[in-house]
């Protein structure tokens, strides 16, 4: 059942909902639901940006690996032998790593496994400007990688482009680990022109955030295809990617928004779900189903 809206309010706080009330112009019932919407598709983007995570640092880990080795070896220290040309938090970053183990010879991969999600996207616009072939290996299907394209990795203001959406990810990610409404999109910036120009503006209502968020996906999807088009056909066609999806409609909106994601308090048997279908894909709610082998949810989308 939904959790009372004032127990809720003094759980999460005031002003946290309330900022949900003034954003979406709702009432304090309302907010409560987008509340655990926002907590939803938080779960589910956590879900996609590991993926994407774990394919840039891997690339990027074996293609400098390669790089630095002359090919001979796919896991190396590479980032000692280019030391000297990594910016300083690059160097920091690496060696707080090692300094947690102060007593232990770590491997290259065990250094890599523990690098933040945010260390990657700024390693990679390093790699795109001081190596571009390399950038090159690390996403072989993105557009600047193709062999003959107009625009490559050595192009700059293309450069940035590309990289900058990796950079927005790493910024998604922030959110979430800080629990801040995903929904909220500050403007985007081209800073490749100067002066910067606007490509985005923030967010101010639901209509603008499902602008974004389809933006945001759409950008994941070209992301993650340039990483590995195998990795992003399977995520595409993934259950919790369809759900992602559903949550990030008009109706999956209006589901939370109404209260109506909680599951209905009717269990029904297969011949009684066979029966009223009808009525529980218009009623809207998930629904509890209990046969001989045990009880499922069926959330209509």
């Amino acid at each position: 059942m939904l959790p009372p809206a004032v127990a809720f309010e003094q759980i999460v706080s005031k002003p946290r909902l309330d900022s949900y009330r003034g954003y979406w112009k709702v009432g304090r019932d309302a907010a409560v639901g987008l509340y655990m919407w926002n907590g939803e598709v938080c779960g589910e983007m956590s879900k996609l940006l590991s993926y994407l995570e774990i394919c840039l640092r891997n690339g990027i880990h074996r293609e400098m690996s390669f790089h630095v080795s002359g090919g001979a070896d796919r896991s190396v220290h590479w980032w000692d032998g280019v030391s000297s040309q990594l910016k300083p938090e690059a160097r920091s970053q690496i060696q707080k790593v090692r300094d947690k183990s102060p007593h232990v010879l770590l491997s290259p991969d065990e250094i890599v496994s523990r690098m933040s999600f945010g260390f990657w996207p700024n390693l990679l616009a390093w790699i795109a400007k001081q190596r571009p072939k390399v950038a090159s290996k690390i996403l072989p299907a993105h557009p600047l990688s193709q062999p003959g394209a107009k625009l490559n990795w050595f192009n700059a203001p293309a450069r940035q482009r590309a990289v900058r959406q990796f950079l927005e990810f790493s910024e998604i990610r922030n959110r979430i680990a800080h629990h801040e409404p995903l929904w909220k999109f500050a403007a985007v910036l081209d800073t490749a022109p100067n002066p910067a120009t606007q490509l985005f503006p923030a967010s101010t209502d639901e209509a603008t955030t499902l602008v974004r968020f389809e933006r945001l996906m759409k950008q994941y999807d070209e992301a993650i295809a340039s990483l590995s088009p195998l990795l992003h056909a399977s995520i595409r066609t993934s259950s919790w990617r369809m759900r992602l999806d559903f949550l990030l409609s008009p109706r999956g909106v209006r589901r939370f928004k109404d209260c109506r994601h909680v599951t209905h308090p009717t269990v029904l048997d297969a011949t009684a779900f066979s029966d009223e279908f009808a009525a529980v894909v218009q009623r809207d709610m998930p629904v509890k189903l209990r046969d001989e082998r045990g009880e499922g949810i069926f959330v209509p989308t």
